[in-house]
């Protein structure tokens, strides 16, 4: 299927707009202007302006799951405390690098649209199987204490809440990465108790 060259084009100039102004202060007007096309050409690559924000938080999530994965990939033969610290730190690494690129870019994770809310809700489920997974994987290789992986991993990421846009973005660079870093070392501390071998 060929891709209308328009559309990477227009989702650029959405993007550079969204990161300064915000989707919401953003017209499909300005979005046309700003790719030097006619409103009508915006209309008939996406149907709304509701699409362009799908698409472009669907793609911020994505990136985001993405660095996470590699990370777990990237430390398979590691134990839980270094791969599951690895994975919140790269998490919360590119959360930390989308505050760099404008003031408006945390509103494709957390604004309250329609659009981003579905995208959020599916990057929620796709990032507690991940660490589903991890957990999993450390059962296996018995550096777990007993306990309910599904929960766990629900857990896991209310822990990790506090790490994400929008609070992550009004943080110092340096004072989220050492909060990222203890909050990973505490909530270790919990995981890796192993099982007692009285019990």
């Amino acid at each position: 299927m060929t891709i209308d060259p328009r559309h990477r084009t227009i989702l650029e100039c959405a993007a550079k707009l969204f990161r300064h102004y915000g989707p919401a202060k953003t017209t499909i007007a300005d979005i046309a202007r700003e790719a030097q096309v006619g409103v009508g050409t915006v209309y008939l690559v996406f149907p709304s302006k509701e699409a362009i924000v799908q698409e472009l938080s669907s793609g911020a999530h994505t990136a985001v799951l993405q660095a996470m994965r590699e990370t777990a990939r990237a430390r398979a033969h590691e134990d839980l405390a270094q791969r599951l610290g690895g994975v919140l730190e790269a998490r919360t690494a590119w959360f930390q690098r989308l505050a760099t690129e404008g003031q408006h870019a945390c509103e494709l994770f957390h604004c309250k649209t329609g659009a981003v809310l579905t995208v959020h809700a599916k990057f929620g489920e796709e990032e507690r199987a991940l660490f589903v997974e991890l957990l999993q994987d450390a059962r296996e290789a018995n550096e777990l204490a007993p306990l309910d992986l599904e929960r766990t991993a629900f857990l896991i990421q209310r822990a990790f809440a506090t790490l994400s846009p929008p609070w992550l973005f009004e943080q110092a660079v340096e004072e989220a990465k050492r909060v990222a870093y203890e909050m990973v070392r505490l909530l270790l501390l919990g995981l890796c108790a192993r099982r007692d071998p009285t019990g």
